[in-house]
């Protein structure tokens, strides 16, 4: 009789695993997808994701905001007054210049932000860094360090 509940729990696991799944995030109208292919990070006006081998896409969002996604290494770029969503782990970016908001989904990361109005993270043990400004921030999750100093330029 043991087989059976076990059997069932073993089939909605695998089914659990193939289709992934999706969360939203809590700002915004935006969603994190996790499946077999990789993870996807979308709203209504774009999407942008990270194949299963971790390699990075930098996309803009039909909303104008810019959206970075790694799973290692370095990426640097420049606000210029966007919103930035940057999803990843264990690695760093750096965002020059000023960014209206910067969304950071993930964990070990290290981000360095030049300016921002608001910043907000989600996740562990990430180090975001403001080179400059008092930003409004939100953090949700553990071991997230958010402070002034940086590598970023203003």
């Amino acid at each position: 009789m043991i087989k059976r509940p076990l059997a069932a729990a073993a089939v909605l696991a695998a089914a659990f695993w193939v289709t992934g799944c999706s969360v939203d995030l809590p700002w915004g109208d935006g969603s994190v997808s996790v499946d077999e292919d990789g993870v996807s990070v979308g709203n209504g006006d774009g999407e942008v994701s990270v194949d299963s081998e971790g390699d990075p896409a930098v996309s803009v969002d039909g909303d104008g905001s810019l959206t970075i996604a790694s799973a290692d290494g370095t990426v640097t770029e420049d606000c210029e007054g966007r919103t930035v969503n940057v999803t990843a782990s264990a690695g760093e970016v750096v965002l020059n210049g000023t960014c209206e908001r910067v969304n950071v989904l993930g964990s070990n990361m290290t981000v360095h932000v030049g300016s921002a109005d608001t910043i907000n993270v989600v996740g562990a043990d990430n180090t975001v860094y403001h080179a400059t400004g008092e930003p409004s921030i939100i953090d949700v999750g553990t071991g997230n360090e958010i402070s002034a100093g940086g590598d970023a330029q203003a």
